[in-house]
């Protein structure tokens, strides 16, 4: 099966959110009925999850934070267009958002490098929470955000109250295609897995505000940035840890001759091969090319193991005529 690209991540997104919505649930002590969220960051990403909370009839967003007014304004219009705008708190400072009781959890999808210090505050805040990828840019911030959520569970219990839910955005586990083959490679179906191959050809980063996205100290780089979802197939599909890894990458196409208002030019990757050996003796391997708008398969994931061979392609790049 091949969805569309739109199509394939709303979907991959939605079914995360049902089970954000299923985790919640089992973490409070009495029924929650409806799950109030706060949505931090409304661009693009917070817009969609905004979008897909709506389809889910016990969650219900009651406030939204965005520095940037003309994303708080597509936020406020998002929720227009669904109804769903009455009451709904809107402003500029987070933290204001932090401190409403009506919040039961929030959703962070800031720029990459905000996350560090969202979590400090959502960690204050004892709500639960949902990051959007990746938890943090580097290694130091992942490290503090793992102390920081087990300080606030610890803060919970004292109190006698069940610890904050904290899950990290990973919506390519639920699309459609690569569950079901998560699912027939738990099942065996495939036999020992062996070989893992993923291969990424899609089009350059879109604009995002400020263009932080095409910047590796905002982003992490693009392996981190955009990859972060195969490097976490490749560990949820193996059921193991990466043991060596190597890779090559390069900044050949995409935005060189750019040169921004502040005079800075991009420096993200447009195209890797990077290969993981894993503890249980199964390699896999990612082809990245940020430069290949007109593919027929966004992604390619493909799984041979000793008794057969699985793929998943998701998501395509629109409809066409030939297929």
């Amino acid at each position: 099966a091949s969805p569309r690209a739109n199509d394939a991540q709303t979907l991959g997104r939605s079914r995360m959110s049902l089970a954000l919505l299923q985790a919640l649930s089992a973490s409070l002590t009495e029924a929650p009925g409806v799950i109030r969220f706060g949505i931090i960051g409304t661009g693009c990403i917070g817009q969609e999850h905004l979008r897909n909370l709506h389809l889910i009839p016990e969650c219900q967003v009651v406030a939204i934070a965005d520095t940037h007014e003309p994303s708080l304004e597509a936020g406020r219009e998002t929720l227009r267009k669904q109804g769903a705008d009455g009451g709904v708190v809107c402003v500029a400072d987070y933290r204001e958002l932090l401190a409403l009781p009506q919040v039961d959890a929030v959703l962070v999808a800031t720029p990459n490098d905000h996350h560090r210090e969202c979590l400090r505050d959502v960690a204050a805040s004892g709500k639960h929470c949902l990051v959007e990828k990746p938890l943090c840019v580097d290694i130091a911030g992942c490290a503090e955000a793992e102390a920081l959520a087990a300080r606030a569970a610890t803060a919970a219990l004292e109190r006698g109250a069940p610890p904050p839910l904290y899950w990290v955005g990973m919506e390519y586990r639920y699309m459609p295609t690569i569950s079901k083959l998560i699912a027939d490679a738990d099942a065996g179906v495939a036999g020992d897995l062996r070989m893992l191959t993923i291969r990424e050809h899609r089009f350059p980063f879109l604009r995002k505000v400020g263009n932080w996205n095409r910047y590796s100290a905002r982003t992490g780089g693009t392996l981190v940035e955009k990859c972060c979802h195969f490097f976490d197939l490749m560990r949820r599909i193996t059921r193991s840890e990466p043991v060596r890894i190597m890779a090559s990458g390069g900044h050949d196409v995409n935005h060189k001759d750019v040169v921004y208002d502040d005079g800075s030019t991009a420096d993200i990757l447009d195209n890797a091969y990077v290969v993981v050996e894993m503890e249980s003796g199964a390699r896999a391997m990612l082809e990245l090319c940020m430069f290949a708008e007109a593919s027929k398969h966004q992604e390619e994931v493909s799984l041979v193991g000793t008794r057969g061979k699985l793929e998943a392609f998701a998501p395509s790049h629109g409809v066409r005529t030939d297929d």
